[in-house]
């Protein structure tokens, strides 16, 4: 007889024992729900759960080594995991992983260690602390999250195991009502250039709440610190800072800048001239609003601390708000760091004449927006 799948062996074991799915769960310490989603192939129950049945139910090694089990991904799941264009892990109720993508894997070498776990690699591998400029605070993070782990597993011996080495080196976490790991930020140490600066999004994915899906979200926020930062800037800008970035949008052509004032043109005339500081700001306001919302700036705090931590010094402290930054342009910045800041967020804006409410002729502006992670 061929055996397929886990669930066909323990459901024939069970019987050879004449027990009940209720008492198999007994036995083996966990719900009858758990049990019944193993046996009819529903859910994957998690490792601990399967190790328990095989043994309340002694199924031999000999056995254990001749299944053909599909493993704890369906195809659905997997398949999403392996869209995605951003590191993203699986890993299970003991922080075990269970599957990565190839982004993850490049990101996390070790991930590909059989029974490799994401949380003693955080908390005890000097890798992490090499790799994680700001491992201190994502240390408290994921003991914040160990300790909840174990709460809702308190017979989970791997996690026990962690939890008590953890208290050893005095990284257990006590309760705080503030702690929040959706807002965790890593800063990732690189040989070279700016800090890759991610988010951690932990989700539970559907109809599968023994498994954790650990996604590192790529910030944008590293160009602000790297641009405010001294002897970081590109090469110096000295043209009007739209330039390339203006299109008249009756004829389709540049806008050219220059002059005493300063104006940007359409060479067919098609448009009026348009006075630069003015037309500057106007700009300015919609980048800067964009590049700086309010989490932006949370994360572009802890970049800064980490870049001062590294002995970096910033000729500009990183704005607090959207209306911080439009302040810090006008009376801060270089034209290089204006001109950076725009591009990294602009991609064009389009000119159209429109009536002012007053009925003077003025434009209207039409944004092209770069993404921002």
């Amino acid at each position: 007889m061929v055996i397929a799948t886990l669930g066909e062996v323990v459901a024939i074991y069970r019987s050879r024992a004449a027990l009940d799915p209720a008492r198999v769960a007994k036995r083996a310490g966990i719900s009858i729900a758990q049990y019944l989603a193993l046996e009819q192939g529903t859910a994957w129950p998690g490792t601990e759960v399967v190790e328990a049945v095989i043994k309340a139910l002694q199924i031999p090694d000999s056995q254990r080594a001749r299944l053909a089990a599909a493993g704890p991904l369906d195809q659905h799941l997997q398949s999403m995991l392996h869209r995605y264009d951003i590191p993203s892990l699986i890993v299970d109720s003991s922080w075990r992983i269970v599957e990565a993508n190839s982004f993850a894997r490049a990101l996390l070498p070790d991930s590909a260690r059989a029974g490799w776990n994401l949380m003693r690699w955080i908390l005890f591998d000097s890798e992490a602390r090499r790799r994680l400029a700001n491992w201190d605070d994502v240390a408290r993070s994921f003991s914040a999250l160990l300790r909840d782990s174990v709460t809702a597993a308190p017979r989970n011996t791997e996690l026990r195991a962690i939890w008590d080495t953890a208290a050893h080196l005095e990284l257990a976490a006590a309760p705080s009502p503030t702690y929040c790991s959706e807002s965790q930020v890593l800063v990732w140490r690189t040989d070279s250039g700016p800090y890759p600066i991610s988010a951690c999004l932990m989700t539970v994915p559907s109809e599968r709440p023994d498994l954790r899906q650990v996604t590192f979200v790529p910030r944008n926020t590293h160009l602000a610190p790297v641009l405010m930062a001294r002897g970081a800037d590109p090469a110096p800008w000295y043209r009007p800072l739209l330039s390339d970035l203006l299109t008249c949008g009756l004829c389709g052509l540049l806008l050219t800048g220059g002059g005493q004032p300063a104006s940007y043109n359409c060479a067919t005339g098609c448009l009026p001239a348009l006075r630069a500081e003015e037309l500057e700001i106007r700009v300015a306001k919609e980048a800067l609003a964009r590049a700086f919302p309010a989490q932006a700036c949370r994360e572009l705090g802890v970049a800064q601390e980490i870049l001062t931590a590294e002995g970096i010094d910033l000729e500009l402290n990183v704005p607090v708000s959207a209306k911080h930054a439009l302040d810090q342009w006008r009376r801060s910045m270089t034209d290089t760091q204006r001109r950076g800041l725009l591009t990294a967020t602009l991609r064009s804006a389009t000119v159209y004449p429109t009536l002012l409410p007053s009925g003077y002729p003025g434009v209207d502006l039409a944004y092209s927006w770069r993404e921002l992670a």
